[in-house]
């Protein structure tokens, strides 16, 4: 059932003036604040990346994890424009809402969109300069919108440029030969994130459960909104930087040219997020591109997948010491939220993470009891029924809500049961629906899940055996690239991301975190194994933090002693919580 509960936009507005988030009714694309197309004179002489590489980056090898553009090349914000995913996604929306692109490419591309390149919708008007995306110039050209007691305009890329052609940043001694510089600490806010991470279509009202369009644009994107309302934005919190780039510890320089100066701790330009298939997909749309920027696209991957495991963690709070084969018995796991959003967060369509619990075998070979994933189906197994974690949006058909994956149609948020952050106050367009419970009692809301599941062993298990607690998770499903591929019926991009899809893996799901526990099912035989748990990544299955196995595919070897070693550990001091004994 859609859900909205009665938080008013006004208690919202209090904990982010001066913002102002987008629209609060859905006025239309036209009454966006921020720099249009044609406003701009000599401002509108932007820079392409590959130009800025020539003093920000090339460095040796030490210096391509924090030097800007040897950051940037391998991000999603650096190919947000190449994107395959999106361009299959832009094709389709505009179909179902002709024209509402050039909306959409405002995000994608917020330079081409000034420049006016954002029309026709499609895209087909970009130069190489558009096509960078997220460029340089993007945030590093971008202004104040005004006086500092004026409102600012946040969300759907409400972006402010004017005729100057200074580089901002956050350095107030910068000093360059080929262009001027500003201080500008408005850089690094979580707010300037906000501006492409808090996304509404507004050409379309928000409906409540019942179909009743409300006054607010609908909500495609809330990341900022749900940091926002978190722990993570009062004092002593954590801002969008913090987490999503990485200092360099000490002294060092952000410019190759001779005499540049040391900056303290400089950040790197990696915005690593969870989006593993999205770079995966972008280095196979483009091989050429992903040999050119090798180490990019490398570090890229890399920190995406520290990113993820850092993002939550699991518990196994109650276990049983023994149990019978064939005979089901519980198993309680709390799933707790460790980031500044929602886990997972952002793009609705297709992004889920679930619960699975698995059996490992002495060889390390495994048997789900619980969340395991069809690879051939892209499905994961109903039953026993798991806790997945996702939104699901829809749209009013005049007398019920209708799911679907059209997300310029949608009006309606038929399910959200992510996680929320620590300490989240709800807002209409951020309010967990019912299906998971995260009241905390108190009239707030939790930070994690804890859920009681009755699996069974197979009949045939002996002796001691690990059952190891996942959280599994995924930035595109099958369903969701089989529907751009389907639906399309304007250009190639659905065919040619379905391709790359089964090219890449199919998106396997990601391990990104894990604890486990020894159970004793009797019989003799059989030693324990597994291993400690702690944080995400690769476990068992098919490698690359897959949480599968696929038909027919072997254990990895040499998996029998470092299983064994592990399980004495887990026997002894391992590091995951002891599950309270039932």
């Amino acid at each position: 059932m859609p859900h909205l509960r009665g938080f008013t936009r006004a208690a919202f507005a209090v904990a982010i003036t001066p913002l102002v988030i987008a629209a609060p009714a859905a006025a239309g694309f036209e009454d966006l604040a921020g720099t249009k197309p044609g406003e701009l004179g000599q401002g509108s002489q932007f820079e392409g990346a590959d130009g800025c590489s020539l003093c920000h980056g090339g460095g040796h090898a030490g210096d391509r994890t924090y030097l800007p553009h040897d950051g940037w090349a391998g991000t999603m914000m650096g190919n947000a424009a190449r994107d395959p995913v999106f361009r299959a996604a832009l094709a389709i929306a505009n179909q179902d809402a002709p024209g509402v692109g050039t909306f959409c490419l405002r995000c994608h591309s917020p330079i081409a969109f000034v420049r006016g390149h954002a029309t026709p919708p499609d895209g087909s008007a970009f130069d190489a300069i558009d096509m960078q995306g997220v460029g340089c110039d993007t945030c590093h050209r971008a202004v104040p919108s005004g006086p500092p007691e004026a409102p600012y305009h946040l969300g759907d890329a409400q972006l402010v440029y004017d005729d100057n052609l200074d580089k901002r940043g956050p350095y107030a001694d910068s000093v360059a030969h080929v262009h001027g510089a500003a201080e500008d600490g408005a850089l690094a806010s979580s707010s300037f994130c906000g501006q492409c991470h808090q996304v509404t279509n507004p050409g379309r009202r928000l409906r409540d459960a019942n179909g009743v369009e409300t006054t607010l644009a609908f909500p495609l994107d809330t990341t900022y909104e749900e940091w926002a309302q978190s722990a993570f934005a009062r004092a002593g919190g954590e801002s969008c930087v913090d987490c999503h780039t990485r200092r360099k510890s000490g002294p060092a320089p952000i410019a190759t040219v001779p005499g540049a100066p040391l900056r303290p701790d400089p950040r790197d330009h990696v915005f690593a997020g969870g989006n593993l298939f999205g770079i995966r997909a972008v280095m196979a749309k483009d091989p050429a591109r992903a040999a050119a920027f090798s180490d990019a696209f490398a570090l890229a991957l890399a920190r995406t997948e520290e990113t993820l495991a850092a993002a939550a963690k699991v518990e196994i709070e109650r276990a049983p010491a023994s149990a019978a084969p064939g005979e089901p018995f519980e198993i309680t796991v709390r799933v707790e939220n460790l980031s500044g959003h929602k886990f997972p967060t952002g793009y609705a369509e297709g992004r889920r993470a679930w619960i699975a619990l698995a059996l490992v075998g002495e060889a390390g070979e495994e048997t789900f009891l619980l969340g395991g994933y069809d690879a051939a189906k892209g499905e994961i197994e109903a039953s026993p029924p798991t806790h997945v974690y996702r939104a699901q949006h829809g749209r009013w058909n005049g007398s019920a809500a209708e799911p679907g994956e059209d997300l310029a149609r949608h009006d309606m948020i038929l399910s959200d049961t992510r996680i929320p952050p620590k300490a989240f106050v709800p807002t209409p367009t951020t309010t967990p629906t019912g299906e998971i419970d995260y009241a905390d009692g108190a009239g707030g809301v939790r930070s994690w899940d804890e859920a009681t599941f009755a699996v069974t062993a197979p009949a045939g298990v002996k002796g001691e055996r690990v059952v190891s607690a996942r959280v599994l998770y995924q930035p595109i499903t099958r369903k969701y690239v089989e529907h751009l591929a389907e639906a399309n019926v304007t250009d190639s991009s659905g065919e040619e991301l379905l391709a790359i899809y089964e090219s890449v893996g199919a998106s396997p799901p990601f391990v990104v975190a894990k604890a486990e526990v020894v159970i004793d099912f009797g019989g003799g035989g059989g030693s324990g194994s597994g291993s400690s748990g702690g944080g995400g990544g690769s476990s068992g299955g098919s490698g690359d933090g897959c949480g599968c196995r696929l038909p027919g595919q072997p254990a990895s070897s040499g998996l029998p002693l470092a299983l064994g070693l592990s399980w004495l550990l887990l026997r002894g001091r391992g590091r995951r919580k002891s599950p309270r004994p039932v």
